[in-house]
């Protein structure tokens, strides 16, 4: 099979048998699709998931965390706060069994939170959007807002299904952690969570130096330092990512003797190939 000299961005050679195959002065890597695909991709992401942080943000600071109705506000910040620490750590052994595994907790983490926030804010949100208050609503529409009430009345019971839902989908996922689209994702996931748990503690400490309780202000201080640090590794893991985001993909195939003389090979994925050893 002769490819000299091909553009071959953007193509997937996945499992392929290309023995003697010649790749000499190809060109590989993202193409233009793949690269407007991760920018939508990107933007989508950090708006969505940002959004629903946010509510969750606003919506429990000043909630006690011992207050048996609210029992989701301690369960937030805890798993939001782990979700920042587990990013961090596998953002620096992205290329160990230790940080797959902390990748796959990270996106469980925050995938939990944001179903919840799904469930416990949109049905309300959506409703009101539809069927603005103060305005006539059709016969012919009733239905749905009938519907859309009966969502918003069960948005704890959503809230909690979506919860397990969304852990579920990602753990699922997960077996895909190869894909550039999952490792983009979850390092959005965590630097997001790890901003959110910053915020989070900056508004202890400043309760407590609010309250002239100087020692636990500057010990909360220290916490919100440590996260404001992860929430930068976990920035530097979505720049890493999308550098070496993969656009031409090698993975699995069968290689022996394949020749990529002068190819340019940036973004591409040689993993799990047979013969790759032959590109040295």
């Amino acid at each position: 099979m002769n490819f000299r000299g091909a553009d071959i961005r953007g193509c997937d050679f996945t499992g392929a048998i290309l023995s003697g195959a010649d790749f000499s002065d190809t060109k590989a890597g993202l193409s233009l699709r793949q690269r407007f695909y991760l920018g939508g991709f990107v933007i989508f992401v950090s708006l969505f998931v940002g959004d629903v942080m946010v509510r969750l943000l606003f919506n429990t600071i000043g909630q006690s965390p011992l207050d048996s109705r609210t029992i989701y506000v301690p369960i937030f910040y805890a798993a939001t706060s782990l979700a920042g620490v587990s990013s961090a750590i596998a953002a620096v052994n992205r290329k160990s069994e230790l940080g797959d595994f902390l990748t796959s907790v990270t996106a469980v983490l925050v995938s939990a939170i944001v179903g919840f926030g799904v469930g416990f804010f949109y049905p309300g949100l959506i409703q009101t959007l539809i069927f603005p208050p103060n305005v006539f609503i059709p016969s012919t529409s009733e239905w749905l807002h009938q519907l859309l009430l009966s969502l918003d009345e069960h948005h704890i019971q959503i809230a909690v299904g979506l919860t397990v839902l969304t852990s579920v989908m990602m753990l699922f996922l997960s077996r895909f952690q190869y894909r550039t689209s999952f490792k983009v994702g979850v390092s959005l996931l965590g630097a997001i969570a790890s901003y959110v748990a910053t915020f989070f503690w900056s508004t202890i400490a400043n309760a407590y130096f609010g309250n002239s309780n100087f020692s636990l202000g500057i010990v909360f201080s220290i916490i919100t330092l440590m996260y404001l640090g992860l929430t930068f590794v976990s920035l530097n893991w979505i720049v890493y990512e999308l550098q070496h985001a993969i656009g031409t993909s090698f993975r699995g195939a069968e290689l022996t003797h394949a020749r990529f003389a002068y190819a340019d090979l940036r973004n591409t994925d040689f993993s799990k190939s047979i013969g790759a050893s032959a590109l040295k």
